[in-house]
């Protein structure tokens, strides 16, 4: 498609630079690695793999550090990272001993000095002799029960050891036995259900290992190559608050990983994300394929990280550095992200991520102008911390619109869980608000928005995970909207969801029981999601 010199391509999210918060161009320097960017996707066929991945060579490496985690967490070889989630292997110091800090001095002789002490006992007498003079006897040596007590205690310890065994071959036996009974038991109850059949298929996670952080959370994305090959990421911190890359494809069908905070480590751009940091991710559906995902600091402040070849380097990974733009978010505040096209079909589109302000507006950032947020929901309107979901909308033909999910207060103690769209500004938007759900909770860690499309962007489905595990949704069909009061969660394992995410191709994650569990949403029943697999581990 070409287009006049009088009406260029451009992003309908770029955003005046004359935005009345100064304070916020305030820009921290970083090396430019690369350019920021991030990726939302396509719809594309069923189908599921992912790739292993290694930092760039080109990074700077500073120092970089042996043992990243307590207690020496190794994840090279640990099973509940395949294909290496890539710890280094390393001594613990820098001069490769494994106690520098030695109670003794280094020496190349004995640590004790001999001249420390004076003459020994035996070393000189009056006679000058060390042995005892030739007319003294010795006393009579000492028997028990007639034997030299040498030879007694030789066949005490002979009599003991034969006792010692005797007791242990008759215990080992015991054991032996119980033990073949107990497996035997164990195999005729995990064999098969109460009715004979063999019980279902979806695996049960075994290790008692704590894998993933408790206040974790999880976002998800996924694109489609030219190839029609399916790509799909999900992030989530593990126990050591680093923040980990969970890759999927439709060609080699199964989860690859990597280790961003791990790969960055030896780099002059470390990760350092909050314990329980928001996470929001999106994806480009066309070449270059990018994948990005967006997470804060310990100062509230949103930081990136980017794929910026996920389709030929899949495994590198870069700080994405916004332009140096600061954005600071609400102590605790939640993120939502996505990748838009522009309005012609040939422009690269534009990242745009959600999120809420220390005053308490919900603004709009985006890559044309990092630096200038544009505010989306004023602070009278929105709920402190409030949840938030992001998706693309439909303009006629062109997917160059969104639509904003956040809460809004209705009481002391209920929020309303609403819907702002954007349409080419955010000018006017009190007045494009769609109520989801009334009467919901107060914002809280454990309460999150998703939001997913299908039908070529048509339908969508609205979700909230509420305190205390509760899922409630909106759906919209295309001409109305309808109130859905629970799902099914057909299949898999018991569930206890803490966290939750969808990807814009009706795919649903959750964090549960020490599991990322993955679902497909069945789009002629919006209520029932299908059980798919384990993402993690």
């Amino acid at each position: 498609m070409s287009y006049s010199q009088e009406r260029p391509p451009y992003s309908t999210l770029e955003v005046s630079e004359q935005d009345p918060e100064a304070f916020q161009k305030e820009v921290v320097q970083y090396p430019d690695h690369s350019i920021p960017q991030a990726v939302p996707l396509e719809q594309a066929a069923a189908g599921v793999t992912h790739s292993y991945y290694s930092p760039e060579s080109a990074k700077e490496v500073v120092n970089p550090p042996q043992s990243l985690y307590p207690g020496g967490a190794a994840y090279q070889n640990a099973a509940a990272y395949h294909n290496g989630a890539g710890y280094h292997n390393g001594v613990a110091y820098s001069d490769g001993s494994l106690y520098p800090n030695s109670a003794y001095p280094p020496s190349s002789t004995s640590p004790i000095d001999s001249n420390a002490y004076g003459p020994s006992p035996l070393t000189g007498t009056e006679n000058g002799s060390q042995y005892p003079h030739t007319d003294e006897k010795a006393a009579p040596a000492a028997t028990i029960w007639g034997l030299r007590r040498k030879t007694f205690f030789i066949i005490l310890a002979v009599a003991i050891v034969a006792v010692i065994a005797l007791a242990g071959g008759l215990a080992g036996g015991l054991a032996s036995n119980n033990k073949n009974k107990s497996e035997s038991a164990d195999t005729d109850s995990s064999g098969s259900s109460s009715n004979g059949n063999p019980k279902d298929p979806a695996p049960t996670n075994a290790t008692t290992e704590k894998l993933i952080l408790d206040n974790s959370k999880i976002t998800a994305s996924n694109w489609t190559d030219s190839n029609g090959v399916v790509h799909r990421t999900v992030f989530f911190q593990d126990a050591y608050n680093a923040i980990i890359a969970r890759r999927w494809d439709s060609n080699g069908k199964s989860w690859k990983t990597n280790n961003l905070t791990q790969l960055m480590a030896a780099t002059t751009t470390p990760l350092h994300p909050q314990a329980g940091t928001p996470l929001s991710s999106a994806s480009k559906d066309h070449s270059p394929y990018e994948t990005h995902v967006w997470f804060t600091d310990p100062g509230n402040i949103i930081r990136s990280m980017a794929s910026f070849d996920a389709l030929n380097r899949p495994d590198s990974w870069d700080n994405d550095t916004l332009d140096g733009a600061v954005l600071e978010t609400w102590p605790g505040g939640q993120l939502a992200a996505m990748w838009q096209r522009t309005w012609g079909a040939d422009g690269d589109g534009t990242w745009v991520v959600a999120y809420q302000r220390p005053e308490g507006a919900i603004k709009t950032a985006n890559s044309s102008t990092w630096a200038t947020a544009t505010v989306a929901v004023e602070s009278k309107n929105v709920a402190a911390n409030s949840s938030l979901a992001i998706i693309p909308e439909l303009r006629g033909p062109w997917l160059d619109r969104l639509e904003l999910v956040s809460e809004r207060v209705s009481s002391d103690s209920t929020g309303i869980m609403s819907m702002t769209t954007y349409n080419d500004t955010w000018n006017g938007a009190d007045q494009r608000v769609a109520e989801l759900q009334s009467d919901i909770p107060l914002p809280a860690p454990s309460q999150q928005f998703a939001v997913t499309k299908w039908d070529s962007w048509n339908q969508a489905l609205y979700i909230a995970l509420l305190q205390g595990g509760e899922i409630q949704g909106n759906h919209w069909d295309g001409k109305q909207m309808s109130f859905i009061s629970s799902f099914k969660f057909n299949s898999g394992p018991e569930t206890n969801f803490t966290a939750i995410a969808m990807s814009p191709d009706a795919m649903f994650y959750a964090i549960s029981n020490n599991q990322i569990l993955e679902y497909e949403l069945d789009t002629s029943d919006p209520s029932n999601f299908n059980y798919v697999g384990a993402v993690f581990p």
